[in-house]
């Protein structure tokens, strides 16, 4: 296959993605209810004929068939497409964070600390801790907020609504994949269009930036940290550890890229990135020191777990309970088995730095869909980077891998197994039955529950799932069951579109961090 008919193929690939991405975001967000937004993915259809016709007909762009120049004109039309039609599908601020930050702007220029405040989504769904309230405490660093002031203003100014501030994340998107691109097309790679396909696809399916997700942003500053070894890069990098903690996972492991690397302006590197993460974090740190700390260096574990991918999952479906401090051990257990990999063996692994926070982020508590696929853009440029004729290195691979991994796997297993029989000897709930009111949508429900243990046990929360909405939290009456005892109580769903349209769901039901699961099927109730 010749270099030409590979930039074709990658073209042609890209125009079926893009036209997939704009028929399923028009399916899922209602043409009636946005029929600007729906107009405007319409006629972006246009953008993926073009594409079509370049792929057939590259010469129509650059008739000496410099084909370098023509990835440059599908890649503007592709980015510029996304970048007009993520704007159009502003409509929400998508997550409580994106409203909080906007909350914590209106404190900063209100003269009050955003750390010492109380926060509750109006427009959108809450966070709900296992207490049964709702995280009401700004957790993130200070650029998280920071970042969008210009936007902020602008909206402001405007008389805009304020989740206009989302723009600012479809922007980083755009630059995140123009960055990967450049370092591809600096090989003339005819897979450096590839990212471009990536942005269409995750924005459609799992994180997109005009709803709410920012994790694109932590994303840049790692990427210009990785590419950078001067004072540009440790800057970088402490704008993105000041962004949010996620992003804290990559941090040993960069740190280890630039020192083992050998840069020859490495003090500058992490004097700039010192100086910055100073300058951004020591007024809030002064503001109040201890509702800085307590919210910045807080864990997940007092919310309720959630995520499709991860150890969190084999606990909250109840399929291997664990005491939520395992989840914090085992995160860093591995983070330093991790650390103690790389570093051993940089000179083979050096590149693959990348893998090792999405690994570190499957023993995570909460695993976010952005979690894991904040790493994979910056694997890209890794790709673009290596250099695929390294000298061989000989590894003692039973004493410096199979020994540490034996003895990580001995203690996760031991501390996890010691988790898991203290959970299952002092959860005290358990679920006798659940009875459906009334013919679908069923909108309530009653809820018998056996309190087995000696202390009287408050219900905390009472959460229904269907294969397609995992985190309906029902409200519900009052529900004190005294030890050795039963009671009933009644749960109901709090808006319409909770309702339970489907003869099979499961009923989980919460005390702290307790839990019991029970599967109901309609139709075999009489």
């Amino acid at each position: 296959m010749d270099n030409q008919l590979r930039h074709k193929i990658v073209y042609l690939i890209l125009a079926s993605v893009m036209l997939y991405t704009l028929y399923f975001i028009n399916y899922k967000f209602s043409v009636l209810s946005n029929p600007v937004s729906a107009a405007i993915v319409s006629i972006s259809f246009f953008s993926v004929i073009s594409i079509i016709i370049i792929s057939i007909y590259p010469e129509l762009l650059n008739p000496n068939r410099n084909l370098s120049k023509v990835d440059d004109y599908v890649v503007f039309i592709a980015t510029s497409t996304f970048l007009i039609v993520s704007i159009s599908l502003i409509t929400s601020f998508g997550t409580d964070d994106m409203e909080y930050i906007y909350q914590a702007l209106n404190y900063l220029f209100s003269g009050k600390d955003p750390y010492t405040m109380i926060y509750h989504p109006v427009s959108v769904s809450p966070t709900y801790l296992i207490s049964g309230n709702i995280a009401t405490n700004y957790i993130y660093p200070p650029l998280s907020f920071l970042i969008y002031i210009p936007f902020y203003f602008l909206a402001k100014l405007v008389n805009a609504p304020g989740y206009y501030i989302n723009v600012i994340n479809v922007i980083f998107d755009v630059i995140l994949v123009i960055m990967i691109y450049i370092e591809g097309r600096k090989k003339q790679d005819p897979f450096a269009v590839l990212p471009v396909i990536f942005l269409y696809l995750l924005s459609a399916v799992a994180i997109p930036p005009f709803y709410g997700v920012n994790a694109v942003i932590p994303a840049t500053f790692l990427l210009i940290a990785y590419l950078r070894n001067d004072k540009w890069g440790g800057i970088s990098l402490a704008l993105a550890t000041s962004f949010n903690q996620i992003s804290w996972l990559a941090l040993p492991f960069i740190l280890i890229y630039k020192i083992k690397d050998k840069i020859s302006s490495f003090n500058s590197f992490i004097l700039y990135f010192i100086i910055t993460i100073s300058i951004l974090n020591i007024p809030f740190l002064l503001m109040n020191f201890k509702d800085f700390v307590t919210n910045i260096f807080t864990t997940d574990i007092n919310t309720i777990p959630v995520g499709d991918l991860g150890l969190t999952v084999i606990n909250y479906s109840g399929l291997f309970q664990l005491q939520p401090w395992f989840f914090t051990f085992s995160e860093i257990a591995v983070s330093l088995f991790l650390i103690y990999i790389y570093y051993k063996f940089f000179d083979i692994i050096k590149n693959t730095l990348w893998i090792f926070p999405m690994i570190i982020s499957w023993f995570l508590w909460r695993t976010l869909t952005e979690y894991f696929f904040l790493w994979i853009p910056l694997l890209f440029v890794v790709i673009y980077k290596m250099d695929y004729k390294l000298s061989s290195i000989h590894v003692n691979v039973r004493r410096d891998i199979g020994l540490p991994f034996l003895m990580l796997f001995v203690v996760l297993f031991s501390v996890g197994a010691y988790a898991h029989e203290s959970y299952i000897t002092s959860n005290p709930i358990r679920i006798l039955n659940v009875q459906p009111l009334g013919k679908e949508p069923i909108s309530s429900i009653l809820i018998e529950v056996k309190n087995i243990g000696n202390k009287p046990l408050n219900i905390t929360l009472v959460r229904v799932s269907l294969p397609d909405n995992l985190n309906m939290i029902w409200n519900f009456t009052y529900a004190y069951v005294p030890p050795n005892s039963t009671s009933v109580f009644y749960a109901y769903a709090p808006y319409y579109n909770e309702s339970i349209n489907s003869t099979v769901f499961t009923v989980e039901v919460y005390s702290y961090y307790y839990f019991a699961t029970y599967k109901v099927n309609v139709s075999n109730i009489t």
